[in-house]
């Protein structure tokens, strides 16, 4: 479940002018070969069936182009459980997050052996390594309406404490010692990037952005980054009450010093990813995909990638694109490559619902 917005995601993004995805994709990867670890590749979560059944992950191996898929059940003999939402590497071990089981999954980050878990969490969505001794989870906390980072001694697997954050804790950066939440609003809304002194865990302040932002990144000028999706007016209507923005925030100041508003009134932005220089970033809008230099001041009109899909990643050894088509989110989904050129260079099929790339 990537967010409260679930079903308008359907209409994720992508679409490279130069070069546009053909109805038979090139080449299909061999799967990978019994007994080869999961080193110098890209794992795909995948979500599973929302409320019932089990997520998976898959992994795409740069060194054989195979793919494996479920390795996690496959290794250890038991299901993850729903919804997968997300990876993290880090310090060796992978941090698998599973939404509706309020739980994180530890494996070795080579072999995929279980290294034990992390539970009493609800709704968790990401997890950013702080040190060697701790960790951040952000969840939506109850009824999804809440939002909190949950602090994690990394040695024992234990929540040492819990930082209150605006509603639905989701996208973690670390700038220095500061550590920036968005808040999505969860299944409400929301406006504010929460920043944590993750020395103290104390709150230092709350930033003002635009309506419901989810993904965050940080360019090479140490500028942050904010994707703000907008908020929908009530159902039945389909319009958007405040519309998306992409917002950039000073971290030495701690204020917004530049806002660049959507013009779309039924579209929201949404999939926020920046290449391996950090100087362009990446968005889904209106069933394309767009591209942002970190230098601009405005908008770019001209879209990048002429395809929809759920969701997008971008590896940073080649800055080839990773974009998931999850089909009838019912069955297994597929992910499509794109070199730098925006080629098609080869698919395969993964779990049901992909949604989220972890590049090792």
């Amino acid at each position: 479940m990537k967010t409260k917005t679930l079903f308008n995601l359907s209409a994720l993004v992508l679409v490279i002018t130069f070069t546009s995805c053909k109805k038979d994709d090139p080449k299909t990867p061999e799967p990978t070969p019994a007994g080869v670890t999961y080193d110098n590749g890209v794992f795909i979560s995948n979500e599973g069936p929302y409320g019932s059944g089990t997520g998976t992950i898959s992994f795409y191996s740069r060194s054989t182009s195979g793919v494996t898929n479920d390795i996690f059940e496959t290794k250890n003999s038991y299901p993850l459980g729903n919804v997968v939402q997300s990876m993290e590497i880090f310090n060796g071990k992978g941090y698998i997050i599973v939404n509706n089981a309020g739980k994180v999954e530890i494996v070795d980050g080579s072999t995929f052996a279980s290294n034990g878990a992390i539970s009493g969490l609800i709704n968790p969505r990401y997890f950013l390594g702080i040190d060697n001794s701790k960790g951040y989870i952000s969840e939506w906390g109850t009824g999804g309406v809440n939002g909190a980072i949950k602090v994690i001694d990394l040695n024992t697997k234990a929540v040492t404490a819990t930082i209150n954050t605006g509603k639905g804790a989701e996208g973690m950066v670390k700038v220095g010692n500061n550590v920036y939440v968005t808040c999505s609003g969860g299944y409400d809304n929301d406006s504010v990037v929460t920043v944590i002194d993750a020395t103290t865990n104390a709150v230092v302040t709350s930033i003002n952005v635009g309506a419901n932002p989810k993904n965050i990144k940080v360019d090479a000028s140490g500028k942050i980054w904010v994707l703000c999706s907008g908020q929908y007016a009530p159902y039945p209507a389909t319009n958007l009450l405040k519309t998306g923005e992409l917002v950039r925030i000073d971290a030495t100041t701690n204020t917004v010093d530049l806002t660049l508003p959507f013009a779309s009134a039924y579209s929201q932005p949404l999939n926020l990813v920046i290449n391996n220089a950090k100087t362009t970033l990446y968005y889904s809008y209106d069933g394309k995909v767009y591209s942002h230099l970190s230098t601009a001041t405005v908008l770019n009109a001209t879209a990048t990638i002429n395809r929809n899909f759920y969701g997008l990643g971008i590896d940073p050894s080649n800055d080839y694109f990773y974009a998931s088509d999850a089909g009838n989110f019912s069955s297994n989904g597929k992910v499509i490559r794109y070199n730098t050129t925006g080629v098609a260079v080869d698919s395969f099929t993964v779990g049901v619902i992909p949604g989220n790339f972890c590049f090792k």
